[in-house]
Protein backbone atom coordinates (compact mmCIF):
# COMPACT_ATOMS: atom_id res chain seq x y z
CA UNK A 1 0.00 0.00 0.00
CA UNK A 2 1.57 3.65 -1.22
CA UNK A 3 1.66 5.79 2.03
CA UNK A 4 -0.61 8.07 1.81
CA UNK A 5 -0.41 12.26 1.38
CA UNK A 6 -0.13 13.09 4.96
CA UNK A 7 2.10 10.52 5.35
CA UNK A 8 4.77 11.79 2.70
CA UNK A 9 3.82 15.53 3.63
CA UNK A 10 6.73 17.09 5.67
CA UNK A 11 5.90 20.17 7.20
CA UNK A 12 8.16 22.33 9.19
CA UNK A 13 7.46 23.97 12.96
CA UNK A 14 7.74 27.23 11.80
CA UNK A 15 5.37 26.75 8.82
CA UNK A 16 1.89 28.36 8.99
CA UNK A 17 1.20 29.41 5.77
CA UNK A 18 2.82 28.40 2.19
CA UNK A 19 2.95 31.03 -0.50
CA UNK A 20 5.73 29.39 -2.60
CA UNK A 21 5.28 25.90 -4.35
CA UNK A 22 8.79 24.83 -6.36
CA UNK A 23 8.16 21.74 -8.75
CA UNK A 24 10.53 19.06 -9.66
CA UNK A 25 10.64 18.64 -13.12
CA UNK A 26 11.52 14.70 -14.03
CA UNK A 27 9.20 12.26 -12.31
CA UNK A 28 7.01 14.78 -10.70
CA UNK A 29 5.34 16.66 -13.87
CA UNK A 30 7.00 14.20 -16.92
CA UNK A 31 6.63 10.33 -16.47
CA UNK A 32 9.48 8.87 -16.69
CA UNK A 33 10.81 5.29 -18.06
CA UNK A 34 14.12 4.83 -17.08
CA UNK A 35 13.98 0.68 -17.62
CA UNK A 36 12.68 1.67 -21.49
CA UNK A 37 15.86 4.03 -22.29
CA UNK A 38 18.63 1.84 -20.25
CA UNK A 39 17.60 -1.28 -22.56
CA UNK A 40 18.09 0.96 -25.78
CA UNK A 41 20.84 2.12 -24.78
CA UNK A 42 22.05 -1.44 -24.18
CA UNK A 43 20.95 -1.80 -27.71
CA UNK A 44 23.06 0.52 -28.90
CA UNK A 45 26.26 -1.55 -27.52
CA UNK A 46 26.48 0.87 -24.18
CA UNK A 47 27.19 -1.57 -21.19
CA UNK A 48 27.04 -0.56 -17.65
CA UNK A 49 24.30 2.04 -18.69
CA UNK A 50 22.03 1.20 -15.94
CA UNK A 51 24.65 1.87 -13.11
CA UNK A 52 24.60 5.55 -14.80
CA UNK A 53 21.11 6.52 -15.18
CA UNK A 54 18.83 7.71 -11.96
CA UNK A 55 15.80 8.77 -11.54
CA UNK A 56 17.19 11.43 -9.25
CA UNK A 57 20.21 12.05 -10.12
CA UNK A 58 22.80 10.82 -12.50
CA UNK A 59 26.49 9.60 -12.79
CA UNK A 60 29.53 9.92 -14.87
CA UNK A 61 29.26 11.28 -18.40
CA UNK A 62 25.36 12.14 -17.78
CA UNK A 63 26.08 13.37 -14.50
CA UNK A 64 28.27 16.13 -16.19
CA UNK A 65 25.76 16.79 -18.90
CA UNK A 66 23.16 17.65 -16.39
CA UNK A 67 25.87 19.81 -14.66
CA UNK A 68 26.43 21.73 -17.87
CA UNK A 69 29.89 21.00 -17.35
CA UNK A 70 30.49 19.23 -20.93
CA UNK A 71 28.15 20.26 -24.32
CA UNK A 72 25.79 18.21 -26.10
CA UNK A 73 28.56 17.84 -29.13
CA UNK A 74 31.00 15.93 -26.66
CA UNK A 75 28.24 14.34 -25.23
CA UNK A 76 27.41 12.65 -28.06
CA UNK A 77 31.12 12.20 -28.55
CA UNK A 78 31.53 10.27 -25.57
CA UNK A 79 28.97 8.03 -25.53
CA UNK A 80 30.22 7.03 -28.83
CA UNK A 81 33.19 6.30 -27.43
CA UNK A 82 31.09 3.69 -25.39
CA UNK A 83 29.82 2.24 -27.66
CA UNK A 84 30.79 -1.39 -29.01
CA UNK A 85 29.71 -0.14 -32.57
CA UNK A 86 29.24 3.02 -34.72
CA UNK A 87 26.38 4.64 -33.59
CA UNK A 88 24.87 8.06 -34.49
CA UNK A 89 23.72 11.26 -32.75
CA UNK A 90 20.17 10.33 -33.98
CA UNK A 91 20.07 6.80 -32.13
CA UNK A 92 21.57 8.37 -29.09
CA UNK A 93 18.87 10.99 -28.82
CA UNK A 94 15.90 8.52 -29.26
CA UNK A 95 17.36 5.87 -26.71
CA UNK A 96 17.76 9.23 -24.35
CA UNK A 97 13.92 10.32 -25.16
CA UNK A 98 12.89 7.47 -24.47
CA UNK A 99 12.81 8.05 -20.65
CA UNK A 100 10.03 10.16 -20.90
CA UNK A 101 6.71 9.45 -20.96
CA UNK A 102 4.33 11.82 -21.26
CA UNK A 103 3.47 15.25 -19.14
CA UNK A 104 -0.09 14.71 -18.45
CA UNK A 105 -1.59 18.08 -19.63
CA UNK A 106 -4.52 18.24 -16.05
CA UNK A 107 -0.88 18.80 -14.64
CA UNK A 108 -0.33 22.09 -16.75
CA UNK A 109 -3.88 22.54 -16.05
CA UNK A 110 -3.17 22.45 -12.52
CA UNK A 111 -0.03 24.47 -11.90
CA UNK A 112 -2.04 27.06 -14.00
CA UNK A 113 -4.25 27.00 -11.53
CA UNK A 114 -2.57 27.37 -8.67
CA UNK A 115 -0.56 30.29 -10.26
CA UNK A 116 -3.35 32.60 -9.04
CA UNK A 117 -2.87 31.50 -5.43
CA UNK A 118 0.79 31.15 -5.39
CA UNK A 119 4.61 31.69 -6.58
CA UNK A 120 5.62 28.83 -8.42
CA UNK A 121 8.89 27.79 -9.56
CA UNK A 122 10.66 24.67 -11.43
CA UNK A 123 13.83 23.25 -9.76
CA UNK A 124 15.14 20.32 -12.02
CA UNK A 125 17.87 18.04 -12.68
CA UNK A 126 18.42 18.59 -16.49
CA UNK A 127 20.55 18.33 -19.23
CA UNK A 128 20.29 21.03 -22.32
CA UNK A 129 18.78 18.59 -24.95
CA UNK A 130 16.44 17.06 -22.79
CA UNK A 131 15.29 20.09 -21.83
CA UNK A 132 15.22 21.90 -25.36
CA UNK A 133 13.12 18.11 -26.34
CA UNK A 134 10.39 18.66 -23.64
CA UNK A 135 9.50 21.85 -24.23
CA UNK A 136 9.07 21.71 -27.84
CA UNK A 137 7.23 18.36 -27.12
CA UNK A 138 5.12 18.80 -23.92
CA UNK A 139 4.43 22.55 -23.62
CA UNK A 140 4.31 24.29 -27.48
CA UNK A 141 1.80 21.84 -28.75
CA UNK A 142 -0.29 23.82 -26.25
CA UNK A 143 0.03 27.24 -27.42
CA UNK A 144 2.50 27.97 -24.02
CA UNK A 145 5.89 28.78 -23.25
CA UNK A 146 7.52 27.65 -19.71
CA UNK A 147 6.96 30.91 -18.42
CA UNK A 148 3.07 30.62 -19.15
CA UNK A 149 3.70 27.99 -15.79
CA UNK A 150 7.05 29.46 -13.94
CA UNK A 151 8.05 32.49 -12.02
CA UNK A 152 11.81 31.27 -12.64
CA UNK A 153 13.15 27.74 -13.44
CA UNK A 154 16.36 26.57 -11.60
CA UNK A 155 18.02 23.85 -14.01
CA UNK A 156 20.56 22.15 -13.44
CA UNK A 157 22.29 22.69 -16.86
CA UNK A 158 22.48 26.19 -16.21
CA UNK A 159 23.32 26.18 -12.82
CA UNK A 160 26.50 23.80 -12.82
CA UNK A 161 25.40 21.84 -9.69
CA UNK A 162 22.89 18.98 -9.42
CA UNK A 163 20.34 17.79 -6.17
CA UNK A 164 21.27 16.47 -3.68
CA UNK A 165 23.94 18.88 -3.52
CA UNK A 166 23.03 21.54 -0.86
CA UNK A 167 24.41 24.23 -3.44
CA UNK A 168 21.53 24.11 -6.02
CA UNK A 169 19.02 24.71 -3.27
CA UNK A 170 21.48 27.44 -1.17
CA UNK A 171 21.51 29.65 -4.78
CA UNK A 172 17.65 29.35 -5.56
CA UNK A 173 16.54 30.27 -2.02
CA UNK A 174 19.75 33.08 -2.28
CA UNK A 175 18.28 34.14 -5.75
CA UNK A 176 14.32 34.32 -4.87
CA UNK A 177 14.52 35.83 -1.22
CA UNK A 178 11.67 33.34 -0.53
CA UNK A 179 11.51 32.05 2.83
CA UNK A 180 11.97 28.42 3.52
CA UNK A 181 9.17 27.74 5.99
CA UNK A 182 6.86 29.58 3.44
CA UNK A 183 7.70 26.76 0.73
CA UNK A 184 6.64 24.03 -0.40
CA UNK A 185 8.99 21.68 -2.74
CA UNK A 186 7.23 18.46 -4.76
CA UNK A 187 10.18 16.20 -5.38
CA UNK A 188 10.24 12.72 -6.70
CA UNK A 189 13.95 12.08 -4.76
CA UNK A 190 13.67 11.07 -1.15
CA UNK A 191 17.30 11.79 -0.61
CA UNK A 192 16.54 15.24 -2.59
CA UNK A 193 13.98 16.24 -0.12
CA UNK A 194 15.83 15.25 2.80
CA UNK A 195 18.38 17.84 1.77
CA UNK A 196 15.57 20.46 0.91
CA UNK A 197 14.37 20.09 4.99
CA UNK A 198 17.82 20.20 5.93
CA UNK A 199 17.29 24.05 4.82
CA UNK A 200 13.74 24.20 6.42
CA UNK A 201 11.93 23.94 3.05
CA UNK A 202 8.72 21.47 3.44
CA UNK A 203 8.69 18.81 1.30
CA UNK A 204 6.40 16.30 -0.73
CA UNK A 205 7.38 13.10 -2.36
CA UNK A 206 6.19 12.44 -5.14
CA UNK A 207 5.18 8.96 -6.63
CA UNK A 208 5.74 7.50 -9.53
CA UNK A 209 3.16 8.61 -12.45
CA UNK A 210 1.33 9.97 -8.95
CA UNK A 211 -1.68 12.64 -10.00
CA UNK A 212 -1.35 14.54 -6.56
CA UNK A 213 -4.17 17.05 -7.38
CA UNK A 214 -5.93 16.19 -4.02
CA UNK A 215 -3.02 17.62 -2.09
CA UNK A 216 -4.25 21.21 -2.83
CA UNK A 217 -7.13 20.68 -0.95
CA UNK A 218 -5.61 19.86 2.11
CA UNK A 219 -6.51 22.40 4.77
CA UNK A 220 -2.81 23.75 5.10
CA UNK A 221 -2.86 24.14 0.96
CA UNK A 222 -6.36 24.68 -0.35
CA UNK A 223 -6.41 28.72 -1.34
Amino acid sequence: MNPSLIERLHIGEKTKEIKTLIFDFGGVLLNLNKERSIKNFEKLGIEGVHELLSFWCQKGVFLLFEEGKISTEEFFREIKAMSSREITEEEIKKAFFSFLVDLPKYKLDLIERLRQHYTIYLLSNINALVYDYCVRTYIHPHGKTMEDYFDKQYLSFQMNVCKPNKKIYEMMLEDTKIRPEETLFLEDGEQNTLVAQSLGINTFLVLPSEDFSSLFELPLLKR
